[in-house]
């Protein structure tokens, strides 16, 4: 069985098979020896380089050390009857070693993700660097940022960011707590006029911040100004007390991320200081005049883009380890006798052409998610720098990019990570595979900072601006050149000929499918049909607006979505056709294929959402799509040796994944087990009462026994 962690060599792979490893064992350690590149390498094209990669490892060995989790033999604390305070006891336990291990050795590892590479809201402390010190950095003045920010930093004070109500979400201008100016003290004064009103949600709002930055209505002289942010001190720095006024709790259990507290905090005539209204783009002298930057509601627009951002870049980590357990147990569990149940020994789940297609198609959304970040990223700090010198031009662009791709990464990353669950069969709804608390926490990301369906049409509304202004011959974004091009083709004759009377069939045949300039034009397509189709039934609708958009609401999501697949596959090639020099003709020809299996399998695969738009115009045909289908096979073929290496790439240890199904060593049957027997509920009843559970037996199972019915 596993004993101290493991996470995939740096030095070249050894494939003599040792004569001590069992059946699963040798079966793993055989496929990933059929790889045509080195993990090594692609995890360093991931995490940035070898030196990244090292460090990274030796942060996680510290931490995993430190918390007790290194040693895999023994099972997880939280497969073992945890109730609600020890599991959040935990998340202070790791939370701490991991917010410390970044001071002292000061690195970010753990900045954005935990060390179960879970989104780091999910700690206790984490919303110190995922919003509250960015919320500072954007909103706060200058003389604020050098007063709180090295005190977070440095973890003197921890930090919550309070927007969410139990009456409101991402609705913000509907948040009901005020902040009225007084102008006898010269505060403010916070209060909760409402149950709706109770702050309800926030990450480590119930127990463990100090301080939190509140967004509140500012009232001055009963006029009502919106939601500004307030710092305000919820805890003493002593003892841990509420300050007077100020009630804070946990909200309870949840599907996930229990091992943090978000809380709800009610406000009763709460007084704070006028200096603590963060004031960088916006202030309130001490005789209650308001000045407010003509850009003020463009700069609280870039906190929500940068969460987005930061949500897009580390959500792919949970897919990918839904996908690496996957992988392996899939490699190591005969099932069968084959597809057509005539093979002479059982099979393997990974030979089943279902199951490569479930598993290698995640694989490659797992890197499409990867590089469609890292343009996310490259767009949100270009738009901070423009943003720097009073240029807010790019924002709609980029608040819509990083609307879209939050939809997309985190509905492809939720599903895909329950499908994940789903191919290891019955033993994947087991706790100790790891599978459900994964699906469980990467589906919340599905909801905060903008629920999806919210979201996309936020997508719908700047693809409609946009069409609008071309209507009106103004120019648009440059990195929309897609839409401007096919306006002039879809728009140029007349606004009716938008219902797609200009439609061309699609003309590649055979492998042309794997170009992706003929991958790129598909999606194109189907970009352009569907948002000028949805553009065209709200425009002409002779309903009043607010009908028009509610009656066509899904054709808009539908649209949002496959404009942006289309700049998702735009992005995957883009990255792949630019990888480093140095990087391997194996793994550059790996990369191409994996990219051309996440085009074409979309437009092919049952499971895709809203797949029917490929082709409910007939761009395909029949026969194209059977070539697509052969194209698929193929390419699942071509990338099946490769997988247990795409998934090592990825550089997770043991005690990250916490799962029995998905250790290293590929012994799935003897970590299961070993896990089962360590269960409270096992050992009590065998090293107690030789194998009977009591007082069950004795107080309900005996008397039925015994009954006279």
């Amino acid at each position: 069985m596993a004993n101290m962690d493991s996470t995939a060599p740096s030095s070249p792979r050894d494939t003599s098979c040792p004569v001590h490893l069992n059946k699963q064992m040798q079966l793993l350690h055989t496929a990933r020896n059929t790889a045509s590149f080195e993990p090594f390498e692609l995890a360093c094209l991931i995490y940035g380089g070898a030196d990244v990669v090292g460090n990274r490892r030796a942060a996680l060995e510290r931490v995993e050390t430190l918390i007790g989790t290194r040693d895999t033999s023994q099972i997880p604390r939280s497969y073992a009857n945890m109730n609600r305070e020890q599991a959040y006891d935990e998340g202070l336990e790791w939370g701490k070693a991991a917010f410390e291990d970044g001071i002292r050795f000061k690195h970010d590892f753990f900045a954005f993700v935990t060390p179960r590479f879970q989104l780091v809201n999910s700690s206790p402390f984490g919303m110190n660097t995922v919003m509250f010190e960015p919320a500072i950095r954007l909103s706060a003045s200058a003389e604020q940022q050098a007063k709180w920010l090295p005190l977070s930093k440095s973890g003197k004070i921890i930090g919550a960011y309070v927007q969410t109500e139990l009456g409101h979400g991402s609705f913000v201008r509907g948040i009901e707590t005020t902040a009225t100016w007084d102008s006898d003290t010269d505060e403010f004064v916070l209060h909760s006029p409402s149950t709706t009103s109770t702050k309800f949600w926030p990450g480590a709002l119930g127990f463990s911040c100090t301080h939190g930055i509140v967004v509140a209505r500012l009232i001055i002289r009963s006029k009502d100004y919106g939601p500004h942010l307030f710092m305000v001190q919820l805890r003493s720095l002593d003892d841990g007390r509420p300050l007077p006024g100020v009630e804070l709790g946990d909200v309870g259990l949840k599907m996930s991320y229990n091992a943090t507290c978000n809380g709800f905090a009610t406000f009763h005539q709460v007084r704070i200081p006028r200096t603590d209204m963060l004031m960088g783009h916006a202030s309130v002298s001490h005789d209650g005049t308001y000045e407010g930057s003509s850009h003020f509601t463009q700069l609280s627009y870039s906190t929500m883009v940068m969460v987005r951002a930061i949500i897009v870049k580390n959500v792919v980590f949970q897919l990918a380890q839904a996908v690496t357990i996957a992988a392996r147990y899939s490699t190591v569990r005969t099932q069968g006798m084959g597809p057509n149940g005539l093979a002479s020994a059982e099979t393997c789940l990974i030979m089943y052409q279902s199951q490569r297609l479930r598993i290698l198609t995640l694989t490659a959304k797992a890197y499409a998610i990867l590089f469609a970040s890292r343009t996310c990223d490259a767009e949100y700090d270009a738009l901070r720098k423009q943003q720097a010198n009073g240029d807010h031009t790019s924002l709609p662009y980029v608040h819509a990019l990083s609307s879209g791709l939050k939809v997309w990464t985190t509905q492809t990353a939720a599903d895909g990570a329950e499908d994940a669950r789903k191919c290891c069969g019955g033993q994947g709804y087991l706790a100790i595979s790891g599978l459900p608390e994964i699906v469980a926490s990467v589906t919340a990301a599905t909801t905060f900072e903008g629920e999806n369906y919210v979201l996309c049409q936020q997508v719908g509304r700047y693809l409609f601006k946009c069409i609008d202004q071309l209507m009106q011959g103004k120019p648009i974004d440059y990195r929309m050149a897609y839409l401007a091009a096919g306006y002039q083709k879809w728009f140029a004759a007349s606004f009716a000929a938008s219902s797609g009377a200009n439609i061309t069939p699609c003309m590649a045949f055979g492998k042309e499918f794997l170009d992706p300039n003929t991958q790129l034009s598909i999606y194109r397509h189907r970009a352009l049909r569907t948002v000028f189709k949805a553009y065209t039934a709200v425009r002409s609708s002779t309903k009043p607006p607010l009908d028009a958009w509610n009656e066509n609401m899904m054709s808009i999501i539908s649209a949002a979505r496959a404009h942006t697949e289309y700049m998702a596959l735009s992005f995957y090639i883009k990255h792949v056709q630019s990888l480093p020099t140095a990087t391997s003709p194996a793994l550059t020809t790996v990369m191409a294929r994996l990219c051309s299996l996440f085009a074409l399998s979309n437009i092919i695969n049952p499971q895709t959402l809203d797949a029917i738009s490929f082709v409910e115009d007939t761009h395909l045909s029949s026969a194209q799509l059977d070539t697509i289908r052969g194209l698929v096979n193929e390419l699942l073929d071509q990338l099946a040796p490769e997988l247990i290496a795409l998934t090592d790439a990825w550089d997770f240890t043991d005690a990250s994944l916490c799962s029995a199904l998905g250790m290293y060593d590929g012994n799935v049957y003897e970590n299961v087990m070993n896990w089962i027997r360590q269960i409270p509920m096992n050992k009590r009843a065998w090293e107690e009462n030789k194998g009977v559970y009591q007082p069950g037996w004795k107080d309900w199972i005996e008397p039925v026994l015994k009954a006279k019915l």
